[in-house]
């Protein structure tokens, strides 16, 4: 099953907020384009990035699954050295809001939230130098949760 494209853009997003990112997209056609740092990038970062935000409606990606490498990308999330990152299309604001109202925080988890203004999302990065990493991803999955409700919202209420 080919990815989506707001998928891809996600990655991308992910992919410029995460330092020194190499990851391998694998294609339909059984191939693998290689995006970090030159030479062993095919494209760089930014370069992903740019391309994604000039992406033409009515095509979609022909992208398979993609592999961070020295990381793990599932659901949405990248997790890697004690960090988990994440996008969301709620604007920085709207997301560091939205992290607020959580009651149920820990308190010893961080959340940074930067707006990625090119690809018009907002990628949040969950770390804690207490807490371990089961109870870690626990906090930025349910920060993911609430920040996909509230698009969920935001969408219903302006339909």
């Amino acid at each position: 099953m080919t990815m989506t494209r707001e998928a891809l853009t996600d990655v991308a997003a992910i992919a410029g907020a995460a330092p020194l990112s190499q990851m391998r997209l694998a294609t339909t056609h059984g191939n693998a384009v290689v995006i970090g740092e030159h030479p062993a990038g095919a494209m760089c970062v930014d370069g992903f990035r740019r391309l994604m935000a000039a992406w033409v409606e009515g095509y979609e990606p022909h992208v398979e699954s993609v592999d961070f490498v020295g990381a793990s990308y599932a659901g949405g999330m990248l997790s890697c050295g004690g960090m988990h990152y994440f996008a969301t299309r709620l604007s920085a604001q709207e997301t560091a809001a939205c992290l607020r109202e959580r009651g149920d925080w820990p308190e010893q988890a961080h959340a940074v939230v930067r707006e990625d203004l090119l690809l018009d999302v907002s990628v949040v990065q969950v770390l804690s130098a207490e807490l371990d990493e089961p109870a870690l991803e626990e906090a930025a999955r349910d920060a993911q949760a609430a920040c996909l409700v509230e698009e969920l919202c935001r969408d219903v209420s302006a339909a």
